[in-house]
């Protein structure tokens, strides 16, 4: 067997030695346990919040800390795994649909933001207007589109009026944290993006932000006005920002953190077999991927970003890379998504990709490919603090040399500039990864109209037959009829490799064993159920 596969079923007896299930549910002696409050849990990160208004953050990492602070109006709690999504109230307590399905009204219980005024239908009607305006550009702005008003009926009954009713509907509703109206309400949209929102220090969610500092901590403090008066019942809650991963696994085996997300395959056996370590496995609905710039030649020809897809073993880098915690991406549907597509991936297949290159015009010289007495030349790099994508464009590197292509890695960059670069188009190729939150939005990352700022579709990737088959998708009334459009769409981009779709892997979280009740069941938000942990005094 290969190193990869042995340390697989080494890590899996240790998982099992440690009570830790296969979807992060703790299953050891922690339940046996009674819970205290107070306390404080040291949770590390690799990067800092790019925006303290979720409208405008373009990083994942920066809504896992402001879901602390603003709640949805529920939220999904499992990837549903082929079945409808099991909702848990939040904001809402209760929610019902009318007859038609066209109308779905929510019922808010009663609560306070934490400077005593009331939460309020017009919080919630106010935020669907932030998500939809134009001045604000909030990027998942697609996923609203469907409707077409919300009413207030009375102070805490809000009804969302669609157009059209499809299965994914109440997964588009309840997307994004309620904003306070009478904090950002002061500011008019045309001044959201330049305003300082870390201010805006009014919330309604377990936690309140106490103090940042940027580039070094967020704290979190209890709100005492939480709607559950026995949560959380951790005092604080400190994000280090630590933006190498190395530094930080020495920082968590230390015992001065408590928990971090993302933990590497090599370096999970090692914390297993720590006695103040606890490793759990997650599921993850999403995949990391190689972005192509589209609008470069000569990466602007899909047969040319076919054949660089065929020359990367990405079975061999899901071996030697995440010993064997995933399987290779077909893209852009994650395999584990709840409606199921029928896709394969492309093979590794250098032999072929040379030939469609050399059919291209594409000529050896001194071991590079020339054309028209231009080497074929590509600038990569990724976000900093990422060891693992460090190590994919290495490999990336050694297997494109092989057929000729020239890959230059650029130092790894911290993840504003990252993404600020990406989006504005300066870039060749990069590499990066999405994780979604029970839907899987394709229209932000791929379609025509999603090109920066009004979204992520920052290759530039452009397909007529793409645009018509999402649009079918997002008419679909039924999921037999989703499913036929997501193979529609899996079909065109699987030919274009607008990215090459490496990998599905499982997120490994280390926590210290002082830190109990950490139920990991929110698709991408291992820490949205925070404020049941606690911690040993």
């Amino acid at each position: 067997m290969k190193a990869g596969r042995i340390l697989l079923l080494t890590l899996t007896l240790l998982f099992l030695m440690a009570g830790c299930g296969g979807d992060g549910e703790s299953t050891g002696p922690d339940r046996a346990l009674e819970p205290v409050s107070g306390g404080t849990a040291v949770i590390g990160v690799i990067s800092d919040l790019d925006s303290w208004n979720e409208y405008l953050a373009n990083q994942t990492s920066s809504l896992k800390v402001l879901r602390r602070i603003y709640l949805p109006l529920a939220r999904e709690n499992r990837d549903g795994n082929g079945e409808a999504p099991a909702l848990e109230p939040r904001v809402a307590e209760s929610w019902t649909t009318s007859s038609d399905g066209r109308a779905v009204t929510f019922y808010l219980r009663e609560m306070n933001w934490s400077d005593g005024t009331p939460v309020t239908a017009d919080d919630v009607r106010f935020t669907w207007t932030a998500q939809v305006a134009e001045e604000v550009a909030w990027s998942s702005a697609d996923v609203k589109s469907a409707i077409r008003d919300v009413r207030v009926d009375d102070e805490r009954t809000v009804t969302f009026i669609l157009n059209r009713t499809y299965p994914e509907m109440m997964a588009d509703i309840i997307t994004g944290g309620i904003l306070p109206r009478h904090i950002f309400g002061k500011v008019p949209f045309a001044n959201w993006q330049t305003h300082d929102w870390s201010t805006a220090r009014v919330g309604c969610g377990p936690f309140l932000l106490q103090r940042y500092r940027p580039g070094e901590e967020v704290s979190l403090t209890r709100n005492p006005g939480f709607y559950r008066q026995d949560l959380p019942r951790l005092d604080r809650v400190v994000y280090r920002i630590v933006p190498d991963l190395g530094n930080l696994m020495l920082q968590l085996q230390a015992g001065t953190v408590d928990l971090v997300e993302g933990i590497p395959p090599w370096q999970a056996e090692a914390l297993v077999s720590a006695r103040s370590l606890n490793v759990r496995e997650v599921r993850n609905l999403g995949y990391d991927y190689i972005g192509w710039n589209a609008t470069r030649p000569p990466l602007d020809d899909p047969e040319i970003r076919k054949a660089l897809t065929m020359a990367v073993d990405r079975e061999g880098i899901v071996e030697e890379l995440l010993y064997g915690h995933g399987s290779v991406s077909p893209g852009p549907v994650p395999r584990s998504y709840r409606v199921a597509v029928n896709g394969n991936a492309w093979p590794y297949d250098p032999d072929k990709s040379r030939r469609i290159l050399a059919a291209k015009g594409f000529k050896l010289n001194a071991g590079i490919l020339q054309r028209n007495g231009k080497p074929f030349e590509i600038e990569m790099t990724t976000n900093a603090g990422n060891e693992l994508r460090n190590m994919v464009m290495v490999r990336v590197q050694e297997q494109l040399k092989q057929v000729g292509v020239d890959v230059r890695l650029l130092p790894p960059m911290q993840m504003g500039a990252f993404v600020a670069r990406n989006k504005s188009g300066d870039f060749d190729a990069y590499v990066a990864g999405w994780s979604f939150e029970g839907k899987v939005e394709l229209r932000s990352l791929f379609a025509s109209s999603s090109m920066p700022p009004a979204g992520y579709n920052v290759v530039g990737y452009k397909s007529a037959e793409f645009d018509d088959a999402l649009d079918a998708l997002e008419a679909a009334p039924t999921i037999p009829l989703m499913a036929g459009a997501l193979q529609r769409i899996h079909d065109r981009i699987h030919a274009d490799q607008p990215y090459t779709f490496l990998f599905e892997s499982s997120r490994l979280v280390a926590s210290s064993t002082r830190l109990h009740d950490l139920a990991l069941n929110v698709p991408g938000d291992a820490l949205a159920e925070l404020e049941q942990a606690w911690i040993d005094p």
